[in-house]
């Protein structure tokens, strides 16, 4: 046990002042003349004086209280050893604190969160590093304090304790990985000083688990794993961990077989807990139209278990697109959880909205299982998956190239105008007229996904349409030849990158692992040329990677969407694939309830301004072009529904609004810590100790005493005046 004040402990000399108010708080004599006084005999004053005290019990409650304030206030705290160490010598501290919506997590027991346990782990770090370090401070978050180190940890701890205060962290999606080159950046001098980051987060793969034990310029990472209660240590395996709900997914699609005006709302409800049939938690989950509540689903979920939820609602009176969102309730109130942001999913309702996709088929078949785009053609209109958004609002439109090439030489671009999403499937390279139309095409919004086979000739399709493509192509090659090997051994897709915005909310592997592809195309590596990958081989080479381009966004697939190449379309996975990837390239084509954003990411247009956005608190954000004449929104850290209001505002005739939603990242709901060990650094290893603060009782019990000496001393006067009456 120690004291964090100790020198307030001089107040306990004020203990003498209750004896001192008891001792004088008899009642003055006084005195009283009766008639036979004048026959008594004048002698000297006789002085008495009391020998004993009255009302001990409530002088001991005055001592003991005025004890227990003195005690509290000079902060009694027992020491803990926490499950953290520091470089025994000088060094330069940065401490790189998660502020990611995970970080929302709070205790059900303290009710207090991991972002606010960052305070009490900082502090247990400044106050264990050696004399003459520094303290540094950044967040995963950039809008969080950036301090470059200091010889005053007092800066940097003041500072988090600051946005501690200022509420909850904003629910975006950063890993901790990303900020390793910032935290680096922060210690600049030469000075030949050691530098180490402390990195404070969850157990999370986004949080600890996404770290090496090194940056790139070889500064050591020491992961710090937040606890709820510095008295508990760091967290240890699932049980125990705060148990969570959400909603994972929520999707929907036009059911008229229903109704014409009927949409049918598909979501996923998911327990974040460890795996347990045996507890099951009962849940309501409320979907609201416009503001009202019209439905109402009453679940059991198992610990660590995905339920799938299905509503069914026609818009019937209601026309437009309607801002929709699904909540989870109980008893007809917000759901109290310990992580709430991942309780609501909204949407935008089109009874009337199609995603309209071309197919242009270079090889067609009149065997189907040949014909180029068969299996592809199959995947988008597959209508039994639960969870894929675009799932039943595909419209497809099949073409021939020919029909393509006359159908542009008739109409221009406009032959594209109610075109989605173009994909080219094994198609020569199209003329110079047809590649200009769909270059205007895409970068007004239309998405564009190309696959290639037989008919792909690189050194055209690089002259023509290599302005959209992600990475050129160089050369189609047997897939697994190696020098000296005539024959192909076959190359395997490995694990799909889930963080690729068109597979995000995917689990595992996406049903792909098992799929060979015996022929693809290499690319031209350009580190200058933007692009992401989804899908690569096993080799590291990219299997499916995508871009933008202006509004719109192009995919790339480097073997044939047939059975020709690989067995990629009699793969489960291919099925999910497909709609996801179509259903990204779409999405910024779309008007309304297709497009969907993620917390953070950029919103962008390149319709012509004025543009008004207005957010779903109702703030309005005039945007301005960028010199490339595109507008883009970067402030989305606000859930809910958005519209862009096109045209001056208030002016008759305007165009009708681009509709948008933004919901947050699924990934950070995945909150069970997983095992991370912390990496061996040079020099002296010293445990920090965490105080645990031991007042808190202490005023407790001393608004007892109080209490308690408030109705001793209120019986005594009682008493007293009792015994004067009866005298």
């Amino acid at each position: 046990m120690s004291l964090l004040a100790p020198l307030l402990l001089i107040g306990l000399i004020g203990l003498g002042l209750p004896l001192i108010a008891h001792l004088r708080g008899h009642r003055e004599p006084r005195t009283i003349r009766f008639a036979g006084h004048r026959f008594l005999a004048a002698e000297g004053e006789v002085l008495s004086q009391r020998r004993h005290l009255r009302d001990r019990l409530l002088l001991a409650l005055r001592v003991l209280l005025l004890a227990l304030l003195v005690l509290a206030l000079s902060r009694p705290a027992s020491r803990h050893e926490a499950a953290l160490a520091v470089l025994g010598e000088p060094h330069d501290a940065i401490l790189l604190v998660d502020g990611s919506r995970s970080m929302e997590l709070r205790s059900e027991a303290s009710g207090q969160s991991l972002f606010a346990a960052t305070r009490g782990a900082a502090a247990a770090i400044a106050e264990a590093l050696p004399p003459g370090s520094r303290l540094g401070l950044i967040g995963s978050d950039p809008a969080l304090p950036r301090l470059d180190p200091s010889a005053d940890p007092r800066a940097a701890l003041g500072a988090l304790q600051a946005r501690v205060d200022a509420g909850p962290p904003r629910p975006g999606s950063w890993r901790l990985r990303d900020r390793l080159a910032a935290a680096s950046a922060l210690s600049q001098a030469d000075d030949g000083r050691t530098k180490v980051i402390y990195a404070l987060s969850d157990r999370t793969s986004g949080g600890l688990a996404s770290l090496p034990n090194t940056t790139a310029d070889g500064l050591a990472i020491l992961p710090i794993a937040v606890a709820f209660d510095a008295a508990t240590g760091a967290l240890e395996g699932t049980r125990g961990h705060p148990a969570h709900l959400g909603i994972a997914s929520a999707s929907w699609e036009p059911a008229p077989e229903i109704d014409p005006r009927a949409m049918r709302i598909r979501a996923e409800l998911r327990s974040y807990a460890a795996a347990d049939e045996d507890h099951r938690r009962p849940v309501s989950v409320a979907l609201r139209v416009s503001g009202e509540l019209v439905a109402q689903v009453e679940l059991e979920v198992a610990d660590g278990a995905t339920v799938p939820l299905e509503i069914t609602y026609s818009a019937a009176d209601q026309r437009g697109p309607l801002a929709a969102t699904l909540e989870l309730v109980a008893d007809g109130e917000p759901l109290v959880d310990p992580l709430p942001s991942d309780d609501r999913r909204h949407l935008w309702l089109a009874a009337d909205e199609r995603l309209t996709v071309t197919l242009v088929n270079g090889e067609p078949s009149e065997r189907r299982s040949h014909d180029e785009v068969f299996f592809l053609a199959t995947a988008l209109a597959h209508r039994a998956d639960e969870t894929e958004p675009s799932a039943g609002r595909i419209a497809l439109r099949n073409l021939a190239p020919d029909q393509l090439e006359a159908q542009i030489r008739a109409r221009g671009a406009e032959a594209l105008a109610e075109t989605d999403v173009l994909v080219l499937a094994n198609t020569a390279a199209p003329a110079e007229n047809v590649a200009a139309a769909i270059r205007e095409r895409v970068d007004a919004g239309m998405g564009l996904w190309l696959t290639v086979g037989e008919r792909i000739d690189a050194e055209a399709y690089n002259r023509r349409l290599g302005e959209l493509l992600p990475l050129l192509l160089r050369e189609a090659v047997l897939a697994g030849t190696a020098p000296g090997r005539s024959t192909a051994a076959g190359e395997g897709f490995a694990p799909a990158n889930l963080d690729h915005p068109a597979l995000r909310g995917e689990r595992d592997d996406l049903g792909l692992l098992g799929a060979r592809a015996r022929r693809i195309f290499l690319l031209e590596p350009d580190p200058d040329r933007p692009h992401e990958v989804a899908l690569t081989y096993q080799s590291g080479a990219p299997t499916l990677l995508t871009r933008d381009y202006g509004r719109g966004r192009v995919a790339l697939l480097t073997t044939s969407v047939d059975r020709d190449w690989s067995d990629m379309p009699l793969r489960p996975g291919f099925v999910p694939l497909a709609l996801r990837t179509v259903s990204y390239l779409g999405d910024r084509a779309s008007q309304s309830g297709a497009h969907n954003l993620l917390v953070g990411e950029v919103w962008s247009t390149g319709l012509p301004g004025p543009l008004t956005v207005v957010t779903p608190s109702g703030r309005r954000i005039a945007l301005r072009p960028d010199d490339d004449g595109v507008h883009r929104l970067t402030d989305t850290y606000e859930l809910g529904h958005y519209r862009v209001e096109r045209g001056p505002p208030g002016a008759p005739g305007a165009p009708s609004p681009l509709l948008f939603t933004v919901n947050v990242d699924p990934a950070e709901s995945e909150t069970l810590p997983l095992d991370i060990k912390a990496p061996p650094i040079a020099g002296d290893r010293v445990f920090a100790a965490a105080h645990i603060p031991r007042w808190r009782p202490l005023f407790g019990l001393a608004a007892l005493a109080l209490l308690v000496e408030s109705l001793l001393r209120a019986r005594s006067r009682r008493r007293r005046r009792d015994g004067l009456v009866d005298g």
